[in-house]
């Protein structure tokens, strides 16, 4: 059992790489500590990418974590083993740009494809600076 997970802020979403060896016993281990960083950082949405993790045995069954929005990037190899149940905090993509486009749509819309709402009148404008003579 030796993995190694590295983090970091994307978009707004906690962005998680695992890499190296699992087992069926190390998968509750590394769902464990994804789920500490993600209470470390604060994090509402999590992408995971599981692409560089070999035996990866376990892992479908403790990433779901109902509290945050998770999309898992795995190679499209192994869609035979993935759950069939569907969940609306929980999906798999073969692609990043699938998976952040999935993390940004807002959860609570009925058809899942809205962003989330914004204030009347927009951002105020901020004058730009300029340098130089």
């Amino acid at each position: 059992m030796t993995y190694r997970i590295q983090h970091t802020q994307i978009d707004g979403a906690l962005s998680v790489v695992v890499t190296g060896k699992s087992t069926v016993a190390a998968a509750g281990c590394i769902a464990r500590d994804i789920a500490a960083l993600a209470a470390q950082e604060a994090a509402s949405r999590l992408l995971v990418d599981l692409r560089w993790l070999e035996d990866k045995a376990g892992m479908r069954a403790f990433l779901n974590l109902p509290w945050l929005r998770v999309a898992v990037l795995d190679i499209g190899e192994n869609d035979a083993k993935r759950p069939v149940i569907a969940s609306e905090c929980l999906r798999y993509f073969a692609s990043v740009s699938s998976a952040m486009r999935w993390l940004r749509l807002d959860s609570q819309s009925p058809r899942g494809d809205r962003k989330p709402l914004t204030p009347a009148g927009g951002m105020p404008r901020v004058p730009l600076a300029i340098f130089g003579g």
